[in-house]
Parts: structure tokens; C-alpha cells; sequence
């Protein structure tokens, strides 16, 4: 053997070792993540999938898996209509090198997505033997069938090495296989069949189907070669549909149909809403109701970045939105792209970096529309939060500063919260002040019954019942957080009941302010804070004080004796609990009667002996003794001394004032011949009876002088005159015809009386003054005027204004027919005739 000979067969050697050890280097490492990794046993089907893809026919390409699960029979079958396999295909797969193609197509799209590399390990997790069967074609070739098996089950290198080797010698008598004449393009030429033999084997096929059927609607929104995968065990076929519909230019509706069993119209439509800038494309589940936009939640274990196919592990990366981009630079377990920061240049990650910014781009695009047009369910577009741990493909201080803190403020300053009033408001004002006031509490029924309080207050700045728990995971430290210390600072901002009151709607105030002190001793955690530390307790003035500033109402204390105190300086009102709140204080002074009598005994004591200090409290000192009058008996319990001694309450002035009253009373007594007071309040209510509502009558109208129905009505517009007549009483026409005949025969029997009189001269009388005035009639050499009245009942009623002021001012003088007697009537025989004695002057 030559040199050359050696050198070419230790190659060859060395070819075969360098496959053995990353086989097993790798299959080593699936062995022990099968049962512990969250992502490995999820991957195999998705290999599977982008192999197929990467050689769709021209119209895409199609499906089929079939997982037959019986016993030592039972295997996962995986077939595709895609192209056949060329020779480096074949090679490819034995030797497990990747046939990933870095070029890109005129779009920018890389060729290939990657066939066959070590990611193709994660099959063998199902079985770690695979049987093959293809057809094999090079453009100058057959066509030709084949069957291999791939045995990765080896332990040690040598066992590797001879499955590897036995894999290539099955296929290198491809070129004396028959000639595959019957080779149509579109039929399931290709398989890959695993037979399970464990519960290993089974649960990985469970679990990456089960990843399949969540993740493949959005792997049809990215991956148009895909167009059907049926899962024949289910019964499931998904169809990747070319039906679309454009919500704005660049906001498409992607549609995808699952049917389900053999019944042809029994099928569900999964609707997605995407957007996209250059490769770089978001989605998000939705539903169309009533050209309504419905969005629907992303399920927890979806991933967020897909590189076409779901980067299994992303599920974690908190991002409002599913982000694609074919160009991603992943893991080699693909459960991520690189994101990380270093001070060496790292252009794969800075490439992902620019892929994510364009994510954020388009996201904003979609966040200002879908709240805009206000699609429902918009906090679904709010999921971004820091990551519960960093993997090391993701930088924390990138992610926080570049996706976490970006999105945060573009979400509190976008209409997105349904509020309890049906309306769609941002998080923060525009000049970035709090407005929505999110319930927080220690559980979920804790921020229920602080809503069911809040809302009937500020509704608008609340949001609605059904997603008071979806924000409460989704808010951060920018947000209002309401909580009961919040809350308690809201009412003690109020100061008082009364403004409290201009806020709480369908609801007494008292009510509900009980109720939110039930709702703080309930919830316990900042109970004793806030009782202690705020202004939320109101006084008997309404006003709000703390706690430490109020003492509990026995309840025996009048109103009236707390006010008398208050004006003596004791502001007694200011420091007791309002009688409305229930709540307990306790342990805290009560305030019971014998505390404000003490009180005032005092404060009256300092003040009253002071008698320039006392006339300051005049009116405090009235109200008193008028407490005393009203309630004497309990005065006297509780007043002794100073009931005993209420002439200490009055001033001197007013001391003499009761001085002269007593004196005029005594007078007064003496003059109706009286020796008792209680004489008096008789005689007063005896008179009170006596006068009744008189009818009116012809006598009563003429003693007054009326002789029309208007000088009657507006005689009854005085009260005092008004009181004496029944207003159910009118004079009738008669009775007037009747009263001025009457005055008429006064008038005439008067100036004859006159006439005859040697000092009246009548010689300029003038009788149309008015209808009982006697003008121009001179005495003497003096002019006087006379009031002529009728007085055949035996009395005048003197009522016209101008007939008073002709006696107050004027020289004048009263005379009087009585039928008998017609002569004048002096204010000697008023004075004696009404038992008049005194009189103001």
C-alpha cells in the first residue's frame, strides 16, 4: 500500500470517526433530556415538517402522519408528496450533516430552512430507528426506489460507526434498482417510519403532536409551501388556504381550516390577523363577529419567535404578538435566537436584534388600529413583562430597555382599558398623570369587593368587572394601583361628607363608607396603617380626622348641649365619631354626658365671673337658659349649682331689663286688681276666646265707612282687619246701597248739628273729599277737616288710611250719629270707653 493509499484510507477514517462522534455526542445528550427537557421531546415533529417543505413540489406540499399506537406494532408514520431525493440528500441523512443553504432567493428568504443536520436527531427520540423510503433521482438519472434504515441505538463509537456504514452499503446498489417508471410528482413518495417499543417513544409522540396542532395555524400564516396536514389518528386534516382579507393595506386576515372526522361539513375556521415589514411578520389569533374584531389569547405553551417553524422554548420570551422571520439566527436546539450583547462584534445576534425592532414597528402599526377602531380584548395585546428567568441567548438589559420598557410606554399612553363605564381609555393621562385605577388586593375576592366600592365612585377609571384579573397580572409600577391605602388617600383628599357626597353615586355615604371599613378590617394587610395614619374617619361636623383625633358617642349627649359647648370653646363635635359610622374604634375614649356637663360647668364658671368676659358669650349663655326652661327636671339632675344659680348667665343689662319688667308687670297687676300671674295668662286666654271671625254685615260696613265692594277688598288686604272677618263672608250690592244711605243720613244730621253751632262755619264745606270727610269747614278762623261716621250699632271701626292721617296730622276732628245724639267724639271718651291707660307714644 502507498503512502497515498494510507493517507486516503486514514481520511476515510477519520470521515467516519468525525460522524460517529457528533452522532453520538448528540444522541447521548437526547437521551438524557427525553424525559427532563421541556422542548426536545416537541421538536422531532417540527424537523420533520421543514425537511418536507424544503422540497415542496411547485404547489406546496402535503402530509401525512399517522401514529398507530398497539403494542410491539404500534409506530409513527410521517409521509410527504414532496421532490425526491438527490444523492447528497441520501448521503446527507446517513451521515446527519445539515443541508442548510445560506443563499436566499429574490426575496430574501434563505433556500432552504435545513434538512437532516443534527436538529434530525430529535426523531430518533421517538425510536432510535428510523426505516426510510423514497425515490432517488439526479437530473441525468432514473428515477429509483430505496429503502434504508437509520440506527442510532449504538453506545460507543464503533457502534455507530458500523450503523452508518451499513446505512450507505444498503443504497450503494441504487444504480441496479429497478427503474421507477411509475413515479407521478404529487404522490406520497416519501416516509419516515419509527417504531415505538417504549413509553418513552410514546410519550414524545403524544407530545409532538400535541404541540403540532396548537402551532401549525401559525405556521400556515408563515410558511405558504405548507398547504395540508392530515393526522390520520385524529381524524384531523389542517388546510392552509389561500383565502385572505385585507383589514387595512398593510393588516391582512390570514384564514385556516381544520376539518374534523368523515363528515365533509364538519370544519372550524381559525382566523389570524398579521402584518408585515420586509420578512419580519407578527400575528395574533382573532375572530370576526358582526364586523366586530374579537382578539383571541395566544395560549401559554405557543412560541413567540418562529423562524418559519416554532422556536420550541420561545414560549417564555414575553412578547404581545407570534414574531416570524425566516431569517432568524437560532440555537442549534433551536429554542431561541441570539440576543445577547458583547463587546466583540456579533452580527448574528445584531441581525436578530433589527428583526425584532421591525416586530416592534409593526406592532405599534397594529396597537394604534386595533384600539382605534377598538377591537375587544385589546389587554391581550398588553402581555409584556420582565422574563421570569434570562436564557443565554436573551441579554436582560437589552430585553429590558429595548422591548420591555419600549412597549410599557408606548401602552400607557394608547386608549386600551375597557373601563366599567363601556369606554376605551389610556392607562396614563397625556401629561402622564394616573387614570386608571386597577383593584389591588391580596385575592381575587378582595379586588372584587374593592371594585364593587371604587365603582360607585369613579367607574370610568376603572376597568370592567370581567378583566379586573387579566390586568392585575399584566400592570406594572407606572400603572394606578389601587389598592384600600389608595383608596383611603382618595377619600381623605374629599376633607369632609359633603364633597364625599357630590361623588358617590346610588349610595348614602355613611353606607358606603362602612362598607369600606368592613372591606379594610377584612382584608387585613394595611389595616392597621391606614386606621392609624389616615384622615378617613368623619366627625359630627362631617369633617374627616384621624382616628387618633376622635372619641366614640355614648349617645346620651344632646345636640343642643355639644353646640353650647362649642361656642364656650370646647369644640366637643370635632372630636366625636359620627353617629352614622359603625365602625369600631376601639380602644378609645367614650364620651358620655357627665364629660359635657363637666365641661360646660367649668368653661360657664371661668367665663360668667368675668362679667366683661361674659357679655362675649351672651348668646351661649342665652341657649343655655334656654335648655334649662325646656328641660328643667334634668337640668336641676344635672345643673344643680348652676341651675340654682342662673342669674349668673345673664349680663348686667339684661339684669335690669327683667328689673323694669317685673316692675311693669307689677304695676299692670296691680292695676286689673290681681295678685297672681296665673290671673293674668287668664285673663289673656279668656280674651283670646272671646275673639272669633265676625261675618261681615251691614253694620260692620258701616261702622267702617265702606260703601263699595272695592273699598272692601282693599280693607281686608290689612291683616289685622283681615284676621277679624270670615273671608267665606262677600257684602252683596244691597248691603253697600243700604251702607251709603246710612252714611249719607250721618253726614246730613251732622251738618245740621254743625249749622247750628255758632263756631263752625260751613260756608266753603266741601263733602266730595271723601265719602266720610267734611273738608273746608273753618272753627274759628282755623280750617278743619271732620270724619263723619255712622255709629247706630254703637261703635266706629276707623279703616281708611286717610282718614288716620287727617286725625294724626291734620286739624280735625271725629263726630258720630248715633241716631239720637249726633256730636263729637274727643280722645277723652276713647280713652274711657276702651279702657285704654297706656299707650306707645
Amino acid at each position: 500500500m502507498t503512502y497515498k493509499e494510507k493517507f486516503e484510507a486514514s481520511e476515510h477514517r477519520a470521515h467516519y470517526k468525525n460522524i460517529a462522534t457528533k452522532i453520538l455526542r448528540e444522541m447521548t445528550s437526547l437521551r438524557s433530556l427525553v424525559e427532563n427537557s421541556p422542548t426536545a421531546p416537541r421538536r422531532w415533529i417540527w424537523e420533520l415538517i421543514q425537511n418536507a417543505k424544503d422540497v415542496h413540489q411547485s404547489d406546496g406540499v402535503r402530509i401525512i402522519i399517522d401514529y398507530y399506537k398497539d403494542g410491539q406494532d404500534s409506530y409513527i408514520s410521517f409521509k410527504h408528496n414532496g421532490k425526491p431525493f438527490t444523492a447528497d440528500n441520501i448521503r446527507f441523512l446517513i451521515e446527519q450533516i445539515s443541508s442548510k443553504d445560506r443563499d436566499k432567493n429574490d426575496e430574501g428568504k434563505p433556500k432552504t430552512t435545513g434538512k437532516f443536520g443534527t436538529g434530525f436527531l430529535t426523531t430518533h427520540l421517538l425510536s432510535e430507528k428510523v426505516l426510510v423510503k423514497g425515490v432517488a433521482k439526479e437530473p441525468e438519472l432514473d428515477y429509483r426506489r430505496f429503502e434504508l434504515e437509520l440506527d442510532r441505538s449504538g453506545f460507543n463509537l464503533n457502534e455507530i460507526t458500523d450503523s452508518v456504514q451499513a446505512s450507505k452499503d444498503s443504497v450503494q446498489d441504487l444504480d441496479n434498482k429497478p427503474i421507477f417508471n411509475d413515479y407521478q410528482e404529487g404522490k406520497f413518495n416519501t416516509s419516515f417510519t419509527y417504531y415505538l417499543t417504549d413509553e418513552i417513544g410514546y410519550s414524545v409522540a403524544n407530545k409532538g403532536l400535541n404541540d403540532l396542532e396548537k402551532c401549525l395555524p401559525y405556521t400556515f400564516v408563515f410558511v405558504e409551501e405548507l398547504k395540508v396536514i392530515k393526522i390520520k389518528n385524529s381524524g384531523k386534516i389542517f388546510k392552509n388556504t389561500t383565502e385572505f382579507a385585507e383589514i387595512t393595506p398593510k393588516i391582512k386576515v390570514k384564514k385556516i381550516v381544520i376539518e374534523e372526522g368523515d363528515e365533509p361539513n364538519f370544519w372550524t375556521t381559525l382566523e389570524f390577523a398579521y402584518l408585515s415589514k420586509n420578512l419580519t411578520t407578527i400575528a395574533i389569533p382573532i375572530r370576526i363577529e358582526k364586523n366586530q374584531i374579537v382578539i383571541k389569547e395566544i395560549e401559554e405553551d405557543i412560541p413567540k419567535l418562529f423562524c418559519d417553524f416554532p422556536l420550541i422554548g420561545t414560549e417564555s420570551f414575553n412578547f404581545p404578538v407570534i414574531v416570524n422571520n425566516p431569517n432568524f439566527n437560532p440555537t442549534d436546539p433551536r429554542d431561541g435566537v441570539f440576543l445577547t450583547t458583547s463587546q466583540r462584534e456579533n452580527p448574528l445576534a445584531e441581525s436578530n436584534k433589527e428583526y425584532i425592532q421591525e416586530a416592534i414597528e409593526i406592532y405599534y402599526e397594529l396597537l394604534e388600529f386595533a384600539s382605534n377602531n377598538k377591537w375587544i380584548n385589546l389587554h391581550l395585546l398588553v402581555h409584556v413583562k420582565p422574563l421570569q428567568f434570562y436564557p443565554n441567548w436573551v441579554s436582560e438589559a437589552w430585553y429590558k430597555d429595548n422591548i420591555l420598557k419600549d412597549l410599557r410606554q408606548k401602552l400607557l399612553y394608547t386608549p386600551i382599558v375597557k373601563t366599567a363605564n363601556n369606554e376605551l381609555k389610556s392607562i396614563l393621562t397625556k401629561d402622564g398623570k394616573k387614570y386608571i385605577w386597577f383593584p389591588q388586593s391580596k385575592s381575587k375576592k378582595y379586588r372584587k369587593k374593592l371594585w364593587d366600592i371604587a365603582i360607585q365612585w369613579f367607574p370610568w377609571v376603572l376597568p370592567c368587572e370581567n378583566e379586573i384579573e387579566v390586568w392585575n397580572k399584566l400592570i406594572w409600577k407606572d400603572c394606578g394601583k389601587l389598592n384600600s391605602d389608595q383608596l383611603s388617600a382618595f377619600i381623605e383628599d374629599k376633607n369632609s361628607i359633603s364633597e364625599l357626597e357630590k361623588v358617590i353615586e346610588n349610595i348614602d355615604s355613611y353606607e358606603w363608607l362602612n362598607k369600606f371599613y368592613e372591606f379594610i378590617k377584612d382584608e387585613d394587610d394595611q389595616y392597621d396603617s391606614i386606621i392609624n395614619n389616615r384622615a378617613i374617619f368623619p366627625n359630627q361636623y362631617g369633617v374627616f380626622v384621624k382616628k387618633i383625633k376622635l372619641h366614640k358617642d355614648k349617645g346620651d349627649i344632646s345636640d343642643d348641649l355639644k353646640l353650647i359647648l362649642n361656642e364656650l370653646g370646647n369644640d366637643i363635635k370635632g372630636e366625636l365619631l359620627h353617629k352614622k359610622i359603625e365602625f369600631e374604634l376601639g380602644n378609645v375614649r367614650e364620651i358620655d354626658i357627665n364629660y359635657i356637663v363637666k365641661e360646660i360647668n367649668s368653661e360657664v364658671s371661668s367665663k360668667a365671673n368675668d362679667r366683661e368676659l361674659a357679655k362675649d358669650f351672651k348668646s351661649t349663655f342665652k341657649k343655655l337658659l334656654l335648655w334649662f326652661k325646656n328641660n328643667p327636671e334634668i337640668a336641676k339632675e344635672l345643673f344643680p349649682n348652676l341651675y340654682k344659680n342662673k342669674h349668673l348667665l345673664y349680663d348686667d343689662d339684661e339684669i335690669l331689663l327683667n328689673i323694669e319688667k317685673a316692675e311693669m308687670l307689677e304695676e299692670l297687676m296691680s292695676e286689673l286688681n290681681i295678685s297672681e300671674i296665673s290671673e293674668i295668662r287668664n285673663l289673656v286666654e279668656n280674651g283670646q276666646k272671646e275673639k272669633s271671625i265676625l261675618p261681615v254685615t251691614e253694620n260692620i260696613l258701616m261702622s267702617m265707612g265702606i260703601t263699595s265692594l272695592e273699598e272692601w277688598q282693599d280693607a281686608i288686604k290689612d291683616k289685622k282687619l283681615s284676621e277679624l272677618f270670615s273671608h267665606e263672608s262677600t257684602p252683596t250690592t244691597d248691603m253697600f246701597v243700604y251702607v251709603q244711605g246710612l252714611i249719607e243720613k250721618a253726614k246730613k244730621n251732622v251738618i245740621e248739628v254743625l249749622s247750628n253751632l255758632q263756631e263752625y262755619n260751613l260756608d266753603n264745606l266741601d263733602t266730595s273729599t271723601a265719602p266720610t270727610v267734611l273738608a273746608g269747614v273753618l272753627k274759628g278762623d282755623k280750617e278743619i277737616s271732620i270724619i263723619v261716621r255712622p255709629a247706630y250699632n254703637d261703635e266706629v271701626i276707623i279703616y281708611y288710611g286717610s282718614e288716620r292721617d287727617i286725625l294724626d296730622y291734620e286739624p280735625s276732628e271725629l263726630w258720630i250719629d248715633d241716631d239720637v245724639d249726633p256730636r263729637q267724639i274727643t280722645l277723652g271718651h276713647i280713652l274711657k270707653s276702651s279702657n285704654i291707660v297706656k299707650f306707645p307714644v
